[in-house]
């Protein structure tokens, strides 16, 4: 981002899943919300803003995002990401991503 900072969004979502899943919320939040500026259709900017806010025990913020990734997939479900995702390396990455992603509301 420092040699090209006129980057485009994929690398605000990649930064921001990286920082979540380094347990940096405050700027995985920063980063989301960047991101969701920039690409406001896209329901997985919203799940993650959802999962930052659902670890940060903010449930009124958690609610609101969840609720934008359901109206821009009706279809979104917390096992279709599980299908589409490649497996984390460690159960624990597996945990963290997934108890968080439960932790939104979205449905199962």
């Amino acid at each position: 981002m420092r040699l090209d900072p006129f980057h485009g969004p994929l690398l605000s979502f990649l930064l921001g899943v990286a920082q979540f899943m380094l347990e940096d919320y405050s700027q995985a939040m920063a980063t989301m919300r960047d991101y969701v500026t920039q690409q406001p259709k896209r329901p997985w900017g919203h799940a993650l803003l959802a999962m930052i806010f659902a670890q940060l025990g903010q449930l009124k913020e958690t609610s609101a995002e969840a609720a934008e990734v359901l109206r821009l997939d009706p279809t979104f479900t917390i096992y279709g990401t599980a299908k589409s995702l490649v497996a984390f390396k460690y159960a624990k990455d597996d945990e963290h991503f997934f108890g968080a992603l439960r932790k939104t509301g979205l449905p199962v």
